[in-house]
């Protein structure tokens, strides 16, 4: 298998200089402020990723170089890039939060005995060796590992023999297991509004970890193929909202698109009023900043228009009360 080349560790002077030769303009944003910028505020690498949103030229003088693209586009990304990743990740958190509380009340209508549930979803997750007689569980290794933090280790030395009630257990594990057990009590209970429930969460977890991670989560927005279509509750409320079934087959074939679209709809619908205007009033100054600057964006029709979906979909679901 050939090698790939080692790309040189390149100074903030070299970086504008290849973000130049590229076609990238520093009209808007003079060199000197794109230098500073890529010392102290971002790095080259992320700063790059956003421009997979714009086209370049084919053929001709100019071939490969972008086409009206200015740094200050770039940079305006990713300011917006970071705060809006900073509200999502809130989000995400308030809507495992609910999940857990609708889960148990769920769980309490059912009759369930607290801890009976958990002991025959932990024996659910039994997993025998090859050898035919070790057997391994992925869970109680993820319980096992919360012995070693100062915030969990209470949890798990008060229950030994992980003889848990359910109401300690959603508290102690990580989200991805949290939507297993949820998928596990709707199967026991051949519920098809919770299966939904466990998919539609998986996206949540999905936004979670790449806001957790500080991926980007704006630097691609062009309509592609997705990895999952979305599930028809979100995509009648979205319709609700006013969009177009022309639309929606756009921004739905967009992973991203659709896993935000997915969270919001969560969170609005699963969230306290208090929690839901107190990120309405964050999720309303990201799309007054997404707007500050959308002329930049005049012959971009992709960015201009995520922008736009955005905006709608905050004043239809987290109208200002004030």
């Amino acid at each position: 298998m050939e090698m790939k080349t080692p790309k040189p560790w390149l100074t903030a002077e070299q970086q504008v200089a290849h973000l130049e030769a590229e076609g990238v303009r520093f009209e808007m944003a003079d060199r000197f402020e794109a230098e500073s910028y890529l010392k102290t505020n971002n790095n080259f690498f992320r700063i790059n990723q956003f421009k997979k949103g714009f086209p370049r030229y084919c053929g001709g003088l100019h071939d490969g170089e972008y086409i009206h693209l200015d740094f200050a586009m770039l940079k305006n990304l990713a300011i917006i890039d970071y705060e809006f990743r900073q509200v999502l990740l809130l989000i995400t958190m308030d809507v495992e939060h609910f999940a857990k509380i609708k889960l148990l009340s769920y769980l309490e209508k059912k009759g369930e005995d607290g801890y009976s549930i958990v002991a025959d979803f932990l024996a659910s997750r039994d997993r025998v060796g090859k050898d035919g007689a070790t057997v391994t569980n992925p869970v109680k290794v993820e319980i096992d590992r919360a012995k070693e933090g100062c915030y969990t280790d209470a949890f798990v030395d008060g229950y030994p023999g992980y003889e848990f009630p359910v109401w300690v257990f959603v508290e102690l594990i990580p989200f991805g297991v949290f939507n297993q057990f949820l998928f596990f009590v709707a199967n026991k209970h051949d519920d098809k509004k919770l299966r939904s429930a466990f998919y539609r969460l998986q996206s949540v977890k999905s936004l979670r970890n790449a806001c957790g991670h500080n991926n980007c989560v704006l630097d691609d927005l062009k309509s592609g193929e997705p990895k999952y279509q979305v599930g028809h509750e979100v995509k009648n409320a979205l319709r609700a909202v006013g969009f177009s079934d022309p639309t929606l087959r756009t921004k739905m074939s967009n992973d991203r698109l659709q896993q935000i679209s997915t969270v919001l709809y969560m969170h609005h619908r699963m969230a306290s009023s208090g929690v839901i205007a107190a990120k309405g009033e964050q999720l309303r100054h990201i799309t007054d900043r997404m707007y500050r600057n959308i002329d930049y964006y005049e012959k971009n029709d992709v960015v201009r228009s995520s922008f736009q979906y955005f905006k709608k979909l905050v004043d239809a679901w987290y109208p200002d009360a004030s």
